[in-house]
């Protein structure tokens, strides 16, 4: 699959508004300053897109099951072991090195500081194999993003048989078999916890993968989306879409606060949000003028951070009022926050993919061509 600047730009978008939206939840201040400017004879929420920003991660699950798709239904033309874990290696070399080294700097200094989590050693293992609650034996993580990357690393387990099931079942039967299991997982969850059959918390829907299958399958789905249509077309439904999607996230603002938790809307909105999410991402695989800021140098470079920055982000924000005095609880310190993270993670996140995430994949890379050319 060829280089497309414009997913990498949409990743280190995803990576920022991350980045934001835990900002503003950890230094409230500007948020709250902003949250009701009056213009125009109403009131307006400034932050309304930071507050909205935990959706960088459901760009990055469909962004993975759209980049990986596409790689792997051209390697797996004649299906063999060898491919699918060539695969496995890749996949996982491209997040375990980063969380060990990061855990390997985090631990000794939360430690020196005085802020050190429990350090049991099976709490230490669980978080360097991200083993997380509620697996047998999973414990809570140190780092609170790291919650998602179970969840990367079973989608890419699951990935190359999803691919030879398409062979047998068509590219629809895989698409209604993740709905159907995703969908399945969700209400028959919260279904049996109301019969008193299962003690699971809700949030466990979020954090296995059935739950969330479905929003990796809509970046699988772009693989079969038609890319000969017009621009015009395409510039009528990228309109379509982002009116949608903009309309999803409001309908969630305005219900979710209303709704019981067993409602089919706070039930599937996850599924709906993916396919909104992989519907926009289509129709941009092909550049259309006003969108090609995304491809920029710039955003590009995000995106190779992106990873880097998805991971250092947090532990540098809830660190940084423990370690630093200051006038966090002001609309200034709030700001004064957000500059010092990222003059921090910034800066991390390159060593991370210098140092860290391209060697391991470079290695992994000589290492797979000498073994394919020995055999």
């Amino acid at each position: 699959m060829t280089f497309h600047p414009i997913l990498h730009g949409l990743r280190g978008l995803a990576a920022m508004t991350v980045l934001l939206y835990h900002w503003a939840s950890t230094y409230p201040a500007a948020a709250r300053a902003y949250s009701a400017v009056p213009f125009l004879g109403t009131e307006w929420d400034l932050f309304l897109f930071i507050g909205l920003g935990w959706n960088g991660v459901h760009w990055f699950f469909v962004l993975s099951g759209y980049l990986l798709a596409s790689k792997l239904l051209h390697d797996l033309t004649t299906a063999n072991a060898r491919t699918i874990a060539a695969f496995w290696q890749r996949r996982f070399l491209r997040i375990y090195p980063a969380v060990w080294a990061q855990l390997t700097l985090l631990l000794p200094f939360t430690w020196l500081i005085g802020q050190a989590p429990d350090y049991a050693w099976r709490s230490v293992l669980a978080n360097y194999l991200l083993w997380s609650d509620p697996l047998p034996g999973g414990v809570s993580f140190y780092n609170g993003v790291y919650w998602t990357l179970p969840l990367e690393l079973s989608f890419y387990l699951l990935l190359p048989f999803v691919v030879l099931l398409q062979r047998r079942i068509g590219f629809w039967g895989v698409i209604g078999l993740a709905l159907a299991i995703t969908l399945g997982w969700r209400f028959g969850l919260h279904g049996l916890n109301g019969l008193g059959y299962t003690d699971m918390h809700p949030t466990h829907i979020r954090i296995l993968l059935p739950g969330m299958l479905m929003v990796f399958m809509a970046g699988y789905a772009i693989t079969q989306f038609p890319q000969h249509i017009g621009d015009r077309l395409r510039y009528t439904l990228l309109a379509v879409a982002l009116l949608a999607y903009v309309g999803w996230h409001q309908a969630l603002v305005a219900l979710r606060t209303d709704l019981p938790k067993t409602h089919w809307f706070l039930l599937s909105w996850e599924v709906v949000l993916g396919l909104l999410i992989a519907c926009i991402i289509a129709l941009l695989l092909k550049p259309l003028a006003p969108w090609r800021w995304m491809g920029s140098r710039p955003l590009v470079w995000l995106g190779d951070m992106s990873f880097g920055i998805y991971l250092w982000h947090w532990p540098v924000l809830r660190l940084l009022r423990k370690v630093v005095p200051g006038p966090w609880n002001a609309v200034e310190g709030s700001f004064l926050a957000l500059g010092v993270c990222l003059a921090i993670t910034l800066p991390l996140a390159m060593l991370s993919y210098r140092f860290v995430e391209k060697p391991a994949l470079d290695w992994i890379a000589r290492r797979q061509r000498r073994a394919s050319a020995a055999a």
